[in-house]
């Protein structure tokens, strides 16, 4: 390990929530695939195609912040602010877990990505303006 190298656990819990909701998100685009009737066959292939392709650029973005890219971060960021409005539609009733799950799990990868020691990751260390 390179001395003074960042610690990157909050970044890989961010990776490792990321993975989850992708998967959730792919599975869903299975069971709704299985429910695809002749009456909505548009809408359920539709959902089918969005949850799917969500689910692949998830997977893409899990893997950009577990390595540290740059690139990575702003789609992690944008789907969680996403994800944080869909998780309130989903509070009160039998679904308020499903709220508080996908919003535990919004916020756990905003603070993964956002958090100093990942700034430090996706940036790289500051300049020394004693050099210039």
């Amino acid at each position: 390990r390179e001395v003074g190298a960042p610690e990157r656990p909050v970044l890989v819990v961010a990776a490792v929530v990321l993975v989850l909701e992708a998967l959730i998100a792919l599975g869903y685009a299975a069971l709704e695939i299985g429910q695809v009737r002749a009456s909505r066959a548009v809408v359920g292939v539709g959902v089918t195609i969005l949850m799917a392709v969500f689910g692949v650029l998830l997977l893409f973005v899990a893997r950009g912040v577990f390595r540290g890219k740059r690139w990575s971060r702003g789609p992690a960021v944008a789907t969680q602010l996403i994800l944080l409005p869909l998780a309130l539609s989903f509070a009160g009733g039998g679904t308020t877990w499903v709220s508080v799950g996908l919003a535990v799990m919004a916020i756990a990868v905003l603070v993964g990505v956002l958090h100093p020691r990942s700034t430090a990751v996706f940036v790289g260390p500051p300049a020394d303006k004693s050099e210039v």
